[in-house]
């Protein structure tokens, strides 16, 4: 059976298999693989006519992996890595003219930094394409723990074997808010003294939500109008519309602190801690030479947020 089927590794019946696996439907891998339904269909048949084995069990509406189809999952993704390796290895050939980084970044570095980042290098290496997934910290730090992109920029890795930090900045947590706002002059605030204002409060799935929750929990503070999100975006709107109290870092401010639009005031309680923004790879999987030197890029563009912080 070996030698009739291995041509399936090298047809767009792998690819398929493993994304109708990752969604756990024919219509929704279609969808994100941009083919039709049927086309999906067809190819997962062939598969298992291949192997003469059902790779999926029906469930409800959705499909689930059969016992089968976990074991080709695992063989699928390595032949699948070991020819993306192969494909960046020719790209390497090239000289950078082309080839394909894949970065996850959270919300508030792809604003502030990303953009910079990427313009610049494309500049240099316009025939690079960058795809950039945006999540919170913890989508970020799985999509790098599971090698889907090839660097990540999030906060407070998590503590695997398999992840290597490149840069660890600290960053300081502070109240922002409209230089009207009373505590605006303020050379630093307690947390206590925010909430006696309308604050707007990042969630726990942001990492700088679950610092300052752990905090207010531990020195019993309740927020008397408290607006809780996962966006600072929305976080700083509500400071302009309404003049609410808004916590994040120095990073993403920049163009509001120059137009003199926001105050970022540093937060004095001893228990809290910076927040620790890192750059991060994913050392099981050999990286090709145009992320190599787009990471390069990133490493020297963090090293900026030190002067942020002085």
């Amino acid at each position: 059976m070996k030698n009739n089927a291995a041509h399936v590794f090298y047809s767009p019946a792998l690819r398929y298999f493993v994304e109708v696996a990752k969604v756990g439907s024919i219509r929704g891998a279609a969808r994100g693989l941009n083919v039709v339904s049927s086309a999906v269909n067809r190819q997962i048949l062939n598969l298992e006519q291949q192997f003469g084995l059902q790779l999926f069990d029906r469930v409800g509406r959705g499909i689930i992996l059969s016992e089968a189809g976990e074991v080709l999952l695992v063989h699928a993704k390595r032949a699948l890595a070991d020819f993306d390796s192969a494909l960046e290895a020719l790209d390497d050939l090239s000289g950078l003219k082309r080839g394909m980084v894949k970065v996850a970044v959270v919300e508030s570095v792809s604003e502030s930094l990303m953009a910079r980042v990427v313009s610049r290098f494309q500049k240099t290496y316009p025939g690079i394409q960058i795809e950039i997934f945006m999540g919170s910290s913890a989508r970020v730090m799985q999509a790098i723990t599971n090698a889907d992109v090839h660097v990540a920029i999030g906060f407070n890795v998590p503590n695997h074997g398999e992840l290597t930090s490149v840069n660890c900045q600290e960053l300081t947590i502070g109240a922002v808010m409209l230089p009207t706002h009373e505590l605006a002059k303020n050379q630093s605030c307690t947390l206590e003294q925010c909430i006696q204002h309308p604050i707007a409060m990042p969630n726990d799935n942001l990492s700088i939500g679950h610092i300052l929750q752990t905090v207010m929990q531990q020195n019993s503070l309740t927020p008397h109008t408290m607006v809780r999100t996962n966006s600072l975006r929305f976080m700083k709107s509500l400071v302009f519309e309404s003049g609410y109290i808004a916590f994040q870092t120095k990073l993403g401010m920049e163009a509001e602190k120059r137009a003199g639009s926001l105050v970022f005031v540093p937060i004095s309680e001893p228990e809290l801690p910076a927040d620790q923004l890192v750059l991060v790879t994913n050392n099981t999987h050999e990286l090709s030479l145009a992320p190599r030197t787009f990471i390069s890029h990133l490493d020297l563009a963090l090293n900026h947020f030190r002067n942020l912080e002085s």
